[in-house]
């Protein structure tokens, strides 16, 4: 009787997982494919956010066909941080996911949104090009660098064959090599003396004149344009993410795309200085940049020349991957899978090109802070419009599980903004909140329509250090620390309660 009942439960469960599956498989059939574009450090200064030198056109186009959030924000200005609260769903103190590079461990309980749509019978696809094992991470860098986790994809990833520049090849090495010998003739100090890691990395810019495959970019274009191919027949509903490496550092890419750009009509930043009276605890040195790359000066502001050049490579690197980016948008459209597929293109979190003194991300302020956010999705209402509704990458997970129609996970802490998608006039909610470690102390900034607000505490005991309010009504860079005119006590009071209800929820340390 026991072996009965045993074989007949077997035989249940089989029929009930069978039925499990057909229905799932009959569900993922009708649900739309997933395109998820995420570009590296790319503020929002395209075409489409009124930027009128950089030439973007086919984030434009995109653009056009699109719901354009004005007022979407990153949970910490800085790749691996970011990244893993936009894959997760946490904001960056739950589990201190902004001190691991690995998270795989510390979030084992957890689906990122990659893993989450294959579950949920999507064919979800990875392409490694990270340091180390490479352990699958989209097309490109997904999450951060090789730190990534293989639950998220389907099949086995590749990598681009070339994703170096020639400063950091055998021949960049040589090129080392000669002006130490050319220095040590003309009795000069050795130019790369105590700076091994500038002798790894080379120039923070550089002019190919190679086609576009022949960078890391144009080949991660290639993969996702293969993929589409492969895939485009296939029954399950494809999840697609790629990730593309400029314009972080170096900036490089092919000449062309430098030579879109007359350097001397390229804009200058407008706002040098760092704010009057703001603590020091939110002030980026540039060491990503300073430290890190051969012929700079250690110390800001840069000479003219050399800021020239750096904004050209930034502004020649977005049209390079504008490009590709184009490319793969393209080859939906030919396979007739474009009015299919939910679209998303992002960035993990801003720039900073010499404005307010500094150079690249790892702030609280609003360069660093904002992303530009371009949502397309099958029977949308809003196509080509934009949106003021304060957003934050955080929202992603749950906002593309409403709009691809599955179930959202219980331990998401953002929450979804498909509905601006009808209707973006409505107000998602009346603040976004992003953060930033420096020395001892962790920023917690809150972005109101008008203030960003920023509080800096001791890591541990959580003690006061530092505040600072700047209002934004009449500008997009904080310029002045206001936190004590008496004429704001009334905001400082009601943002600081933001965040005090914020640590009380243990959304914050």
């Amino acid at each position: 009787m026991k072996n009965y009942f045993t074989r007949f439960s077997s035989f249940g469960a089989l029929t009930f997982v069978c039925s499990l599956l057909i229905a799932r498989s009959a569900c993922a059939a009708d649900s739309p494919n997933v395109l998820f574009i995420i570009v590296d450090d790319l503020r929002p200064e395209m075409g489409c956010y009124g930027a009128d030198v950089i030439q973007t056109p086919n984030i434009d186009a995109l653009a056009e066909q699109s719901l354009v959030l004005d007022r979407a924000y990153c949970q910490e200005a800085v790749c691996m941080a970011s990244r893993n609260s936009l894959l997760s769903g946490f904001r960056p103190d739950t589990r201190e996911i902004w001190t691991k590079r690995d998270v795989r461990e510390t979030l084992s309980d957890v689906d990122f949104f990659p893993g989450h749509f294959r579950k949920n019978g999507y064919h979800s696809i990875g392409i490694g090009i990270g340091i180390g094992i490479g352990i699958g991470i989209g097309i490109g860098k997904i999450a951060h660098n090789s730190w990534e986790d293989p639950r998220c994809w389907s099949e086995k990833h590749l990598k681009p064959e070339n994703i170096a520049y020639e400063y950091r090849t055998h021949a960049g090495r040589k090129i080392v090599e000669q002006m130490q010998a050319e220095a040590k003739a003309a009795g000069e100090p050795d130019p790369f003396r105590d700076v091994a890691e500038k002798i790894r990395r080379g120039m923070a810019w550089e002019v190919r004149d190679v086609d576009d495959s022949e960078l890391g970019d144009g080949q991660i274009a290639d993969l996702a344009i293969e993929a589409i191919d492969r895939t485009r027949d296939q029954t399950e509903p494809l999840f697609l993410a790629v990730g593309f490496l400029r314009p972080h550092l170096p900036f490089v890419a092919p000449k062309k795309y430098w030579d879109l750009y007359d350097p001397k009509e390229l804009p200058k930043a407008t706002v040098t200085e760092y704010p009057e009276g703001a603590p020091q605890e939110g002030y980026n040195r540039s060491r990503e940049l300073l430290t890190q790359y051969r012929r700079l000066s250690e110390k800001t502001p840069l000479d003219a020349e050399t800021a020239e050049k750096l904004v050209h490579g930034y502004y020649a690197s977005v049209s390079y991957v504008d490009a590709q980016i184009g490319r793969v948008l393209n080859r939906l459209r030919e396979h007739g899978m474009e009015d299919d597929t939910i679209v998303v293109l992002t960035s993990d979190h801003g720039f900073q090109l010499g404005d307010q003194s500094m150079w690249g991300k790892a702030t609280n302020f609003e360069l660093s802070a904002r992303v530009p956010l371009l949502i397309k999705a099958p029977s949308m209402a809003a196509v080509g419009q934009r949106s003021e509704a304060l957003v934050e990458l955080v929202d992603l997970y749950p906002t593309l599980c409403d709009l691809a129609g599955l179930s959202k996970p219980e331990h998401l802490q953002g929450s979804s903004f498909a509905n601006l998608l009808d209707d973006p006039k409505l107000d998602k909610q009346a603040f976004a909140l992003s953060q930033y470690t420096r020395f001892s102390g962790m920023g917690h900034s809150v972005r109101t329509k008008d203030f960003r607000y920023t509080e800096w505490r001791k890591l541990k005991g959580g003690e006061l250090i530092h505040k600072a309010l700047y209002d934004l009504c009449d500008g997009e860079i904080e310029t002045t620390n206001v936190v004590n005119d008496k004429a704001l006590a009334e905001v400082v009071g009601r943002l600081s309660a933001i965040l005090d209800r914020e640590r009380d929820e243990k959304v914050f340390q």
